[in-house]
């Protein structure tokens, strides 16, 4: 029963973003981040593949457990950019908030679902629409390797409802 209500609010939103676009903000604050926790911005601590070559893509890998350079595994596969990227390892919200406000948007993001503490995927996924918005910017490419198949659904779900809307206003790609 939560499921659909959480679907069907969801929707609500997406569906009514466009006529409520100038009433978006609230002084400084974001109506997306009000009722949400105060996240902390601490130092990001990931593990980053060196390149020499600059012209790489950025794929920010977003996994509590699963290291995306095991060799025992291609999790590479699941990226939506390829395997010849910088890889960027993040492990909970705090961090991949802290990179995406210090860093700016990666060319691509591999999400699961379930993280280790009281946040998941679908978390780090609404932080990254937050972003988006703010900027007026479309979300960069994205996948999903969870196993969870509500987790994965849910994810792909609130972005691609996300872009149809950004797209509508005519957002930038942050490649632009």
């Amino acid at each position: 029963m939560r499921y659909f209500l959480m679907k069907a609010y969801h929707s609500h939103i997406l569906r009514n973003l466009l006529n409520l676009k100038d009433l978006f903000s609230i002084g400084s604050q974001n109506l997306f981040t009000l009722n949400r926790p105060a996240l902390l911005k601490e130092s990001v601590s990931v593990a980053i593949k060196k390149n020499r070559k600059s012209h790489r893509k950025t794929l920010i890998w977003l996994d509590d457990r699963i290291n995306p350079l095991e060799k025992k595994m291609d999790w590479l596969a699941f990226s939506p950019i390829g395997r010849d990227v910088n890889i960027i390892w993040l492990k909970e919200i705090n961090e991949f908030q802290t990179w995406i406000h210090t860093n700016g948007l990666p060319d691509a993001i591999c999400f699961d679902y379930d993280l280790s503490n009281s946040f998941n995927g679908f978390d780090c996924a609404e932080v990254l629409i937050d972003y988006c918005y703010n900027h007026q910017l479309l979300p960069p490419q994205w996948s999903s390797h969870s196993t969870n198949p509500e987790g994965k659904a849910r994810i792909n779900r609130l972005l691609k409802n996300y872009l149809i809307l950004a797209k509508r206003m005519n957002f930038k790609s942050f490649t632009d």
